[in-house]
């Protein structure tokens, strides 16, 4: 007959399990092979000699080893010994359903690093030092090595205790210089057109609740209430520092976590800007983020994060892509996926948020009902939403909108959105979109259409858009929208209209795209129109190296001239020296006017990040 060993091993695993037998009269408690020999005694591999003794003083030949282990088998295969030399699929099924039902019988829950070491000792000793004599004695080396490759996997993929906690560095070292104009004004009009939300898309300092640059008069740092807003991420002409981050992951029962810190500290030059911005060198470390996450499998809570909340968005019409600091909690309660937020905005903002959403998936749509509630500086605010998505009118219709009930002091009022998608063909899609907003609305964070300095919005908004698929390396998306503004908008009421075309576009190892946008009357202003022109591409040199470029055009123009006008290059290289080292160059450079101000600026960074 044709044995089929399912391995050695498994049997001396389940011997592993076991509780110990009676050892022999020559082996005492304390001998240092006494739990190896009843492990042997327990799987039915030693017998011993009549007289009750192991005598381990004696030789044994290979031959005797190779008995012992047959005889093993034998054992565990007893029910096996009517078949033919040929198993079927069928047969090889029931003998593995046969293992499965006798491990679950009788191993543990859990392996001890002590005990996988041993059997993996064994095992090897049993495959290659007896390969030899247990082919004499009809055993099959080939079904055993295939069967020791499937346990080592099972055992890998068992809950094997291990250390629960573990740590990682990041260290980035940072250099950067940049050029700057001479004079004050030609300063003043570079940091604007670094701050175009199409360039760096950053907040300029304030100084008594006005944007300033140094022109004005009144650029004076060293005063109380001036606020640099993101001017550390302005270039500087001259910057040496590091960054650190700090990953701490780890198990606690039911519980995984992670926790990020995020330090910076500037300890090489103190820091020389074009616009009297300063960090003074610092050898302590300064804290600048930090999140905890955390995944629970359990009624209590599936995930929570605690910290810095970066990029946080809840919807346009409330807080979109925006900086919090608070406590996210999300859960699944009676068959709803629940989230809840408290967080705030740091710093000397006072505007807390609260809020709870719950969504389910119904026969016919994805459901999503939420409450926030705003206490700030400008009074409150609480926002009622019901949303559906994903509804399928058909195969290659589906629809999707959502109600918002707005709250604030002594007003109320509405914004409603209705959006579609009709696959036209396997290559086409098209898209259409409405969404209307009420007078009294409160835009909080000023992100909807119009919205000025947390003034109320009024508007009806149309899109309609399209996606054509030319072939497998490009594609093409259009989309035209319309803006009415409404009786909220006493100076600016012209109707915006934009139009944009992109094109994505895949060549060899190059990923390239190419956008264009033009807007009409921008703003409800009459005769302020915007032209966005962007080229970009990436290109994969080789597996360790990453080249970029992209060049920008941007142009506003008004009834009484050029507001902005730059162009905008920038390029990467990134770079990955070994497995925890990576190495990156960014070059930037800006050519514009703002308000009839002539600049230009440039800047170098190279970073080398270390992980460990």
């Amino acid at each position: 007959m044709k044995k089929l060993t399912l391995i050695t091993a498994l049997f001396l695993i389940f011997a592993l399990a076991l509780p110990v037998s009676a050892s022999f009269s020559d082996v005492p408690d304390g001998h240092w092979a006494y739990d190896a020999i009843d492990s042997l005694v327990a799987a039915g591999v030693v017998e011993g000699y009549p007289d009750g003794e192991y005598k381990g003083q004696e030789a044994m030949t290979r031959y005797e080893m190779a008995v012992m282990v047959n005889r093993a088998l034998d054992n565990m295969m007893a029910e096996l010994e009517d078949r033919d030399d040929g198993l079927s699929y069928q047969q090889a099924q029931e003998i593995y359903a046969m293992v499965e039902a006798h491990m679950e019988a009788n191993l543990p829950e859990e392996f001890t690093d002590e005990q996988v070491e041993e059997v993996t000792e064994i095992t090897e000793v049993l495959v290659y030092e007896l390969r030899n004599e247990l082919r004499l004695l009809g055993v099959d080396i080939d079904a055993l090595v295939e069967d020791l490759e499937a346990l080592e996997a099972r055992v890998d993929a068992m809950d094997v205790p291990e250390d629960n906690i573990e740590f990682a560095v990041t260290v980035e070292t940072i250099f950067e210089v940049a050029d700057y104009p001479d004079e004050d004004e030609e300063i003043g009009a570079a940091m604007k057109l670094w701050a175009d939300d199409d360039a760096l898309d950053l907040d300029l300092p304030t100084y008594d609740g006005d944007i300033v640059t140094p022109e004005d008069g009144n650029f004076d740092p060293t005063a109380d209430d001036f606020d640099w807003g993101d001017a550390d991420d302005l270039p500087s002409e001259k910057r040496f520092w590091q960054e650190i981050g700090f990953d701490v992951y780890g198990n606690l029962g039911r519980a995984d976590f992670h926790l990020e810190l995020d330090t910076i500290v500037n300890v090489f030059s103190e820091e020389k800007s074009a616009f009297d911005y300063r960090e003074n060198n610092q050898e302590d470390f300064l804290m600048d983020t930090a999140l905890l996450s955390v995944d629970y499998e359990g009624e209590l809570f599936n995930t929570l994060q605690a910290g810095d909340l970066l990029d946080y968005s809840i919807a346009t019409y409330f807080v979109d892509e925006e900086d919090l600091q608070g406590v996210e909690v999300t859960t699944d309660y009676y068959g709803l996926d629940w989230t809840f937020l408290t967080a705030g905005f740091g710093d000397d903002e006072v505007d807390d948020i609260y809020g709870i959403s719950a969504a389910t998936e119904v026969d016919f749509a994805l459901v999503t009902g939420s409450v926030y509630h705003l206490r700030g500086t400008d009074g409150k605010t609480t926002n009622f939403s019901l949303a559906l998505e994903e509804i399928a009118l058909t195969d290659a219709v589906t629809l999707g909108g959502e109600l918002v009930f707005n709250d604030s002091e002594d007003e109320d009022d509405i914004l409603f959105n209705l959006s579609g998608e009709f696959a036209a063909s396997d290559e086409l899609t098209v898209f259409a979109g409405f969404e209307t907003v009420g007078e009294d609305f409160y835009a909080f964070k000023d992100d909807l259409a119009g919205a000025e300095e947390g003034n109320n919005v009024d508007y009806d908004k149309f899109n309609l858009g399209a996606e054509f698929l030319l072939d497998a390396n490009n594609t093409i998306t259009a989309n035209y929208s319309l803006v009415q503004p409404g009786d909220n908008y006493t100076v600016n009421d012209e109707d915006e209209m934009a139009v944009e075309l992109r094109l994505d576009n895949l060549y060899g190892d190059f990923t390239n795209h190419a956008l264009v946008e033009y807007t009409m009357d921008d703003g409800f202003a009459a005769d302020r129109d915007v032209r966005f022109i962007e080229v970009g591409t990436e290109y994969a040199m080789d597996e360790v190296t990453t080249l970029g470029a992209s060049w920008v055009n941007k142009d506003i123009d008004t009834d009484t001239g050029t507001e902005l006008n730059y162009n905008y290059l920038k390029g990467h290289l990134n770079r990955e020296l070994s497995e925890n080292t990576v190495w990156n160059v960014e070059a930037k450079w800006i050519d514009g006017e703002y308000e009839d101000e002539d600049a230009d600026s440039s800047s170098l960074t190279t970073s080398l990040a270390v992980s460990f």
